[in-house]
């Protein structure tokens, strides 16, 4: 499976990075910190200021709450992206060489369930569910980055269930224009070969209500017939029907 390309990258990812790097580490953050960050194979900008202020620290520890915040942290300014795909936001992450196993634990520990893979040699935790990236983004300190994040998120959201609207309405207006179509064929061949006036009188009345109405829909003749629905559409079934034999 392919990584996550420039094109699919959120801007949200160099946002996240800044504001994670601007965060003040404490004595024991920069410990963990210096566990992770100058053993990354490619660091940001923001990432190698901060990679070069904790290169002396002592190794970690993961005990307090705030160092395993810390690693999550370290964890994204080693090597996480966000991308926005068509099913929604992948947040990933990808250890530095020796780190998977630990940076999974960490992920465990704090209630988030990571899809793991390996992508060229590489290990990648990957989050998809946004409930999920939302909650990483504020474990790690990126908070305002998380509003940023909920707020894109939502507003594609709302645009996927427009569109999603807007194409199942014009689908519907397609099949009702064709059935409309068909039914009016239908019934002019029926009345030129003089077999309409030999059905049942609702159906002709149906018939009737087609022709002075070809784009209506079903529903509109149904009230102007003060029928049914279901009706109506039985009556329009057997006038193609009819019109088949």
């Amino acid at each position: 499976m392919r990584g996550v390309t420039r094109n699919d990258r959120s801007p949200l990812s160099e946002e996240i990075k800044a504001e994670l790097a601007r965060v003040h580490p404490s004595a024991c953050d920069a410990r963990v910190l210096a566990a992770l960050l100058p053993r990354a194979g490619h660091l940001g900008a923001p990432a190698r200021r901060l990679a070069h202020s904790t290169e002396t620290a002592s190794p970690p520890s993961l005990r307090k709450v705030c160092c395993r915040r810390a690693y999550l942290r370290g964890l994204f300014l080693a090597g996480g992206s966000l991308s926005a795909g068509r099913s929604g936001y992948t947040l990933e992450l990808r250890p530095p060489r020796g780190e998977a196993g630990r940076a999974r634990h960490a992920l465990v520990a704090a209630s988030l369930a990571p899809h793991t893979r390996t992508r060229r040699g590489r290990t990648v935790h990957a989050l998809r569910a946004a409930e999920a990236i939302a909650a990483f983004l504020r474990l790690a300190g990126a908070t305002e980055t998380l509003l940023r994040f909920e707020s894109r998120r939502v507003a594609r959201e709302v645009r996927g269930r427009t569109n999603a609207a807007v194409n199942a309405e014009s689908a519907n207006l397609a099949r009702t224009v064709t059935a409309a179509r068909e039914q009016t064929e239908a019934i002019r061949e029926l009345r030129s070969a003089g077999r309409l006036t030999k059905l049942p009188a609702p159906v002709r009345a149906a018939a009737v209500a087609r022709l002075r109405a070809p784009e209506a829909s079903l529903a509109q003749l149904a009230r102007r017939l003060r029928a049914t629905k279901w009706s109506v559409r039985q009556r329009m079934r057997r006038l193609v029907e009819e019109s088949a034999r």
